[in-house]
């Protein structure tokens, strides 16, 4: 069984953790990391998820998942590149751009948002066939599209100041 540390909404770690699947309870909140590779024409390494249980099943998306009880949502960023696509990223390749803080019906949780700059070679991944049914290069245009098909994860869901995208592109300096 996983477990999530939960933390409050100023992000300070409560003494307590959460089973995978279940719910929290209002003003405690889970960490979940999205991870943006981008390299230097700016595409983005995006993939397909490949599993029925996601809450948007077979959308394109960043790579992502939860940060396990006892991690940093640095370590869970590298372990979830890794397991997913078997990129191995090193901490100095990435950059917190922001933190978002969810309040959802089912589970609070907060998005720690990173960047990391890679020359990334699709056919070099080893892609997680449980979790990932596909890689692709894109630039925002084409995710934009994407997002307009309902293709790609909902980041409009998101109640942040700026939009979603320009934050990631405006803090990728």
């Amino acid at each position: 069984m996983e477990y999530f540390d939960l933390y409050d909404k100023k992000g300070l770690k409560l003494n307590k953790t959460m089973p995978r699947g279940t719910s929290n309870l209002p003003g405690e909140y889970h960490r979940v990391v999205h991870i943006w590779i981008m390299n230097s024409k700016n595409e983005y390494l995006i993939q397909q998820r490949n599993k029925s249980t996601d809450t948007y099943p077979y959308q394109w998306a960043p790579t992502a998942g939860a940060v396990q009880a006892g991690e940093v949502s640095l370590q869970a960023a590298i372990r979830e590149t890794k397991e997913e696509i078997g990129l191995v990223l090193k901490e100095s390749e990435l950059k917190l751009i922001d933190s978002f803080y969810i309040d959802d019906s089912y589970a609070n949780y907060i998005i720690d948002m990173y960047l990391a700059k890679n020359e990334v070679n699709l056919e070099s991944l080893t892609i997680e066939k449980k979790e990932v049914k596909a890689v692709k290069l894109a630039t925002k245009n084409v995710i934009i599209e994407l997002l307009e098909q309902n293709q790609f994860w909902n980041y409009h869901e998101l109640n942040t100041d700026l939009d979603y995208f320009e934050l990631l592109e405006k803090r990728q300096q």
